[in-house]
């Protein structure tokens, strides 16, 4: 594996924090899930055009992470068991895209149609509301598998410094956090614990490969 493809791995993540962070924060502080009605209806209203960039956005940010996390999984790629966790990788990053996406597009749904948003009765809304906040809560059962499981292939193989392994550790216990969320619309906002867990973990991996500080097999089998 060549030094550019590794670095062009790091690349692909650096712009996918960016351009998710951007898409999480661009529509200011949302309502809370039993926040009246009034106020969620509003608030769809004051940022219809925001939330649909933001939901296209996020569209095009989601290949970057598929392919940084198969980049990753090259780089750790070393035995059976270095192999099987670096599949489990990619495995939750797919598992996270899918339901990031689910819950975009259920975000938006409610304004995709200019105008349409006041024939929504109140109750309809409401399902969709918290709809997408179970759904973006959801996204914390995939990131569990894909922080730990690179925090364990980062410990078997030592392709990327150690500091990165106790980041992964972090998004870990971050999105285990984020999976409570799940319990009550009182707790919604701890959600965001995951994502910047995870964010900063994509981050600071991302900055080490394209640094040049990774080691894959290739690099690995030639200095033993």
């Amino acid at each position: 594996m060549s030094d550019r493809f590794v670095r062009w791995g790091g690349i692909a993540a650096i712009i996918f924090v960016v351009l998710i962070l951007f898409t999480a924060f661009s529509a200011g502080s949302p309502p809370a899930t039993d926040d009246a009605i009034d106020k969620i209806r509003q608030f769809y209203s004051d940022h219809r055009g925001i939330l649909l960039v933001s939901n296209m956005i996020a569209l095009f940010a989601v290949p970057f992470v598929v392919w940084w996390a198969i980049v990753f999984r090259e780089v750790v790629r070393r035995d059976t068991i270095a192999n099987a966790l670096g599949t489990g990788v990619l495995a939750g990053v797919l598992i996270t895209a899918a339901a990031a996406m689910t819950g975009g597009s259920l975000n938006v749904s409610v304004v995709y149609l200019d105008k349409g948003l006041a024939d929504i009765p109140d109750g309809v809304l409401r399902v969709v509301y918290e709809g997408q906040g179970l759904m973006f809560g959801a996204t914390s059962a995939g990131l569990v598998l894909m922080a730990l499981t690179a925090g364990l292939a980062i410990r078997r193989t030592g392709a990327l410094p150690a500091y990165t392994m106790w980041l992964a550790f972090i998004a870990v216990a971050g999105n285990l956090v984020s999976m409570a969320s799940t319990l009550d619309a009182k707790v919604g906002t701890i959600g965001f614990a995951g994502l910047l867990s995870f964010t900063l973990f994509l981050l600071v991996t991302g900055i080490v490969m394209v640094a040049g500080k990774a080691t894959p097999a290739a690099a690995a089998a030639a200095a033993a």
